[in-house]
């Protein structure tokens, strides 16, 4: 019993300030659902979308996005997206929003949202200055219950592709 509790408190605890850079990736190999490992994950999950996202982005034009999470079952939420071309970053993520953080092209959720039947973030990206390959989206969100632990909780990804020129 006290081994089951350790393990709850300390998997619920993993991360206090947001999941690992590069976590919202499912193929990574420290992805959100590796610690809400309970359910399994809904890829490609159409509960999930970025609203204002171009399908050919323009080099080094800022572009308003705003992610949008809906899922009934949905207590508490939090996000991650990343860019990427490649293996390399694409862009730089920014928002004002309090319970965000960014750092170049990733940016996620710091605090759970409360969620009574949806969630949205707005945050900027601004396209890289060249862009010589198709930019990648990765965007997961979390359908928690909001009990502390990592379990009843659902991990959401999608990926969104943009064409370069």
């Amino acid at each position: 019993m006290i081994i089951v509790a350790a393990f709850t408190w300390n998997a619920a605890r993993a991360f206090p300030d947001g999941a690992p850079w590069g976590a919202a990736n499912p193929a990574a190999e420290r992805n959100c659902a590796t610690c809400h490992f309970d359910v399994d994950p809904v890829r490609d999950s159409e509960a999930l979308v970025i609203d204002g996202l171009p399908l050919k982005p323009a080099p080094g034009a800022n572009y308003d996005l705003e992610i949008i999470f809906e899922d009934p079952e949905t207590v508490v939420a939090g996000f991650q997206l990343i860019a990427k071309a490649g293996d390399q970053q694409a862009g730089i993520f920014d928002s004002s929003a309090a319970g965000v953080e960014f750092i170049g092209a990733a940016i996620r959720s710091t605090v759970p949202f409360r969620s009574d039947a949806g969630v949205s973030w707005k945050v900027e990206w601004r396209a890289p200055d060249v862009i010589e390959s198709p930019i990648v989206f990765y965007i997961a969100a979390s359908a928690a219950n909001d009990d502390g632990s990592p379990f009843g909780d659902t991990i959401h990804f999608r990926s969104y592709r943009l064409t370069a020129d």
